[in-house]
């Protein structure tokens, strides 16, 4: 924490936005492109709290007016930061999804083990969202809101395919309880994120990902009503 906190004081060195130029969106000034790449690395590595508007400025080697004309205000740059980075993968995994729920040869096992594997190669390609995710989700504030919203919807994605299951007799969850259900797979790849951020020899594989369906399935099995 004492890094945190005292990172707000001292100057921030520059160094090269994380996205090459070769991935700017087409359309999109050079100016609001380094505020982005420059903003997603210092909320990462520092956390909002800790980052000024200047070291943004700074790395992203522009003035201020640029970024009060692009986003309003830091606030509003972090939040394009959030959409920019967890909008296309959100986007992804529900599209993954509804494709998962209409595969008449997958099981639930194997479904819920993709849908968490997906989730940890978006978190291997862009650690900086998740970064951003799992120092803010604490905060007090809108800000807190923001990355929930984006969890609410990945575990929307769950649920679905929770219902599907029951529907089918694959799984026995009480009426309501695909929120709770869904609620623990976030919880659970939350909480291996969290691990992998702080020790990256914690690797998220595959094998993982199978792992933490299997666990939390084996509360979910149909009970033998003859028994």
């Amino acid at each position: 924490m004492s890094r945190v906190s005292g990172a707000a004081s001292r100057r921030v060195p520059r160094r090269k936005p994380s996205r090459r130029s070769g991935d700017r969106r087409p359309g999109r000034p050079p100016g609001r492109e380094s505020l982005l790449a420059a903003a997603a690395a210092l909320f990462a590595e520092l956390g909002y709290d800790a980052v000024t508007t200047r070291q943004i400025l700074e790395r992203a080697g522009v003035e201020a007016p640029s970024l009060y004309h692009h986003f309003g205000s830091k606030l509003g740059l972090y939040r394009a930061v959030l959409s920019d980075t967890s909008e296309p993968f959100v986007e992804r995994f529900d599209r993954i999804g509804r494709r998962l729920r209409t595969s008449a040869s997958r099981n639930i096992r194997d479904t819920l083990s993709e849908l968490v594997w997906t989730i940890f190669r978006g978190a291997v390609s862009n650690p900086e969202t998740v970064q951003i995710a799992l120092f803010e989700a604490t905060r007090p504030g809108p800000r807190r809101y923001d990355v929930v919203s984006v969890w609410e919807r990945l575990r929307n994605v769950f649920k679905g395919v929770l219902e599907d299951a029951a529907a089918n007799g694959q799984i026995a969850i009480p009426s309501g309880g695909a929120v709770l259900a869904a609620n623990l797979f976030i919880g659970g790849v939350t909480v291996h994120l969290q691990l992998n951020s702080v020790n990256p020899g914690k690797r998220l594989t595959r094998r993982l990902a199978r792992q933490i369906a299997e666990a939390i399935l084996q509360g979910l099995a149909p009970r033998d009503r003859t028994a």
